[in-house]
């Protein structure tokens, strides 16, 4: 059996959670010391090559956020949905003062839809430099970070005089409106794949329901206050939730389950080399030991230690993650728009004014509510009924199997809607399809973010990030091309384009259920066997030592 002086390695691929079929070709030995993480070592039978594999979602840690009493987790889950909430109401909030802000500033509507489409942009590209931020000093710092940037452009653009200072603190506001990727890594910090789902949705009701809420109550106060009126909101809002981060929230992170930074390179050259000892342990009990103490106390790592770079190089550059990235700003290319488009329709044709148009939109809104939990329950339902059917085994996949159907209706609904205001029919049809498409955007995209963090564990802050990067940059586009497009297709056929958009995010995602499969057995493997060659480099290391 090939001796090892080194058994903390410096990258730390995946165990699959169900190692019944590993364990009827491998013998497993777990290594451990006082001051090291559970490490199973699996020897080749009838060879000497040995493999690591760590489960990296299930390392012991000190504190386990995944032990934590229902009451705290849920508190946990509130804290960044309501976060969430105050972000999500930024996106649409001026949207019923678009006329106010043009006469008073004064402004074009080219330079109102810029001040919009920047700040999708922004909000969608920064939050990966949060995730890299996140992986070094932890979910609190850059909550609050965040929080304080978001609060202070609110300030400013509620005060300013000019709309290129509007546009300006627009996107700075923006740069601190990343509570996406954070909330998400924080909910897969504490919850396992069999509840995630449900508690994803829930999380994500804030997402879908706050554009449509921020009209509503943008409506309500502009008409009461002005325009300046709902950016004053948003400071006080989020003022206080930036109070209740800073004397509430727990942080979730863990350093030992984040491949981002048990792969930094200082930890790796600062560990000290122990002695271990060995004893029989079933891969599956893993995450049943006790806690152990922080294999990287006493070791400092710095921004300088971490290269963002090379963790989004590791998702892009799988297929699976790049096909369902593609896919999930695809579905979402109707929600970045109907708010938005649908103001201007209603403004125009229907004659409302703002406070009538959020209350329209307000049905989107509800079914976006709707379709986040129920879309959440059932995914996590199909999970348990589908793993059952496959005899016990779970694969990420499984859970893009729940929403076949909803991938199927979604863009009927679309057309459906986009024609239903294209001839003006009773505003009572216009609320019916717009809560039906606020059910499904929701219902699906649930289930696609859940997979992005299933199929990822260990770097679910990356992901995340690169999901918010890729809806941002896409939501800057359509933004940018929304007026030409409504005002020289009309509603129909701009809302038929989206369907098709739609229709070519719902083929993707079946070409993820039919390869994805592959693709991650692919480099799961080939995360596994790089592992002993680092090894022995190592050995080799502390022997010329």
């Amino acid at each position: 059996m090939t001796t090892i002086s080194r058994e903390t390695p410096s990258i730390l691929p995946e165990l699959t959670r169900d190692a019944s079929d590993a364990s009827t070709i491998f013998q497993a030995k777990a290594t451990s010391d006082d001051n090291d993480p559970i490490i199973i070592t699996v020897h080749n039978a009838g060879t000497d090559q040995v493999h690591i594999v760590l489960d990296i979602e299930h390392m012991p840690v000190t504190d386990d956020p995944r032990r934590w009493s229902a009451f705290r987790k849920n508190f946990t889950l509130f804290q960044v949905s309501v976060g969430y909430l105050v972000a999500a109401l930024a996106i649409n909030v001026q949207t019923p003062a678009v006329n106010q802000m043009e006469t008073d500033l004064p402004a074009t509507s080219s330079q109102i839809s810029m001040s919009i489409s920047l700040f999708l942009l922004f909000q969608g590209i920064i939050p990966i430099l949060w995730s890299t931020l996140s992986e070094v000093k932890g979910r609190k710092l850059v909550y609050i970070t965040s929080l304080a940037i978001f609060t202070a452009g609110s300030v400013v653009v509620a005060t300013s005089k000019s709309i290129k200072l509007i546009i300006g603190f627009r996107c700075f506001q923006a740069a601190g409106k990343t509570r996406t990727f954070k909330g998400a890594a924080t909910l897969a910090d504490i919850f396992d794949p069999e509840e995630r789902g449900r508690k994803m949705g829930i999380y994500y009701t804030a997402s879908l329901i706050g554009p449509s809420a921020g009209t509503f109550l943008g409506g309500v106060i502009t008409s009461a206050f002005g325009w300046r009126g709902p950016f004053y909101f948003l400071t006080v809002f989020s003022g206080v939730i930036l109070l209740s981060f800073i004397l509430f929230f727990k942080d979730t992170f863990r350093r030992e389950r984040s491949y981002s930074y048990q792969a930094n390179k200082r930890l790796a050259d600062h560990t000290d080399t122990k002695k271990l000892f060995t004893k029989d342990v079933k891969p599956a009990d893993i995450e049943k030991q006790a806690t152990i103490t922080d294999v990287t106390r006493g070791i400092k790592v710095s921004l300088m230690d971490v290269n963002p770079i090379k963790p989004i190089a590791t998702v892009v550059t799988r297929p699976h993650n790049l096909v369902i990235l593609l896919a999930s700003s695809l579905l979402s290319s109707f929600t970045f728009l109907v708010n938005y488009t649908t103001s201007r329709s209603l403004a125009t044709f229907y004659h409302y004014n703002p406070l009538s148009i959020g209350l329209a939109l307000l049905a989107f809104g509800t079914g976006n509510v709707l379709g986040s939990i129920l879309g959440g329950h059932w995914i996590d339902y199909q999970l348990v009924r589908l793993t059952a059917k496959n005899g016990g085994k779970r694969y990420p996949e499984i859970r893009l199997k729940s929403i076949l159907h909803g991938l199927v209706i979604f863009p009927l609904c679309i057309i459906s809607y986009g024609w239903v205001i294209q001839e003006r029919l009773h505003i009572a049809g216009v609320c019916a399809m717009l809560f039906s498409c606020g059910f499904l955007a929701n219902f699906v995209y649930t289930s696609t973010i859940a997979y992005i963090i299933d199929s990822n564990p260990g770097r679910s802050s990356t992901v995340v990030a690169l999901n918010s990067a890729f809806r941002g940059i896409l939501a800057f586009i359509l933004t940018e091309v929304s007026v030409p497009m409504q005002d020289r297709l009309g509603d129909g056929w701009m809302y038929t384009t989206l369907a098709s958009l739609t229709i070519i995010g719902a083929l993707l995602i079946a070409l993820v259920i039919w390869k994805g499969g592959e693709w991650r057995a692919k480099y799961e493997q080939k995360d596994v066997g790089k592992q002993p060659e680092d090894m022995q480099k190592d050995t080799h290391k502390d022997g010329e030592k």
